[in-house]
């Protein structure tokens, strides 16, 4: 992984290390679904750049074969999205996802870290059939009470806003050495394995690992009531001025 990301990702995740003696026994790193299996679709370069064309490409190949040799494809995991401002309805990736929902495969997209600066929601978590996830910063702590949304999080508009929050600040998962975001952002070395790093990414990471687990214990369950289990089951976060956002609550 030459840049990075991805690592990231999938250890928050399905990581797990194993410890070598009773010093780091205590360090122990695991992510939300460890008993999971990854299937990787790499669609970007050493740097991350991609084509939107690529994703698009990505996504349709894994809603072909997303039950080939036993894989059993149940979610998908987009930490990623794109500035298009096309209605969700005909947009190209925004209707990728959504095909993909609609053969039962519940995705997870970045609600964005305002990085076209504007609180609108990235392409396709613009789709309102997606799971869109937004960043909270949870201080460290287990409860939601002194839990706000992450500065940098995307907010959304009156069009369309995060249906669920996942904590996003100063995450720590597995590192890819070498890579482009471990030379570019040194303050996120925590260990020779591990790596800290922010963003409504590992947001969607975190909900995906936990929609793998829902899955593994109801494997029956439909795209759309697992969203509304995750919505309707979330802590709501006290520190916020405006309606009532929802925490996943990974307890449940």
């Amino acid at each position: 992984d030459t840049f990075g990301h991805g690592t990231h990702m999938a250890g928050i995740i399905a990581g797990e290390t194993n410890p070598e003696g009773k010093e780091v026994k205590r360090r122990r790193f695991r992510g939300i679904a460890p008993g999971a299996r990854l299937v990787n679709l790499k669609v970007a370069d050493a740097i991350g750049a991609t084509d939107v064309s690529q994703v698009i490409a990505a996504i349709n190949w894994m809603v072909q074969h997303r039950n080939d040799d036993g894989l059993n494809i149940r979610v998908l995991n987009l930490s990623f999205g794109t500035d298009g401002t096309q209605d969700p309805a005909l947009d190209p990736l925004s209707y990728a996802a959504h095909v993909a929902w609609e053969h039962g495969i519940f995705v997870v997209v970045a609600a964005g870290n305002r990085g076209f600066g504007n609180p609108r929601l990235n392409n396709p978590a613009i789709n309102p059939s997606v799971v869109a996830v937004g960043a909270s910063n949870s201080y460290g702590t287990r409860g939601a009470s002194d839990d706000y949304i992450a500065s940098f999080s995307s907010r959304g508009d009156e069009n369309r806003v995060p249906d669920i929050y996942a904590p996003g600040k100063s995450i720590v998962s597995l590192r890819s050495p070498g890579s482009f975001i471990d030379r570019n952002f040194p303050n996120g070395y925590v260990t020779q394995s591990l790596f800290r790093g922010s963003g409504t990414s590992q947001a969607a990471a975190i909900v995906s690992g936990a929609a793998a687990l829902v899955i593994e214990q109801h494997p029956e369950i439909t795209p759309d009531q697992l969203k509304e289990l995750f919505v309707t089951s979330g802590e709501t976060i006290p520190n916020f001025a405006g309606g009532s956002p929802k925490l996943i609550n990974l307890g449940a």
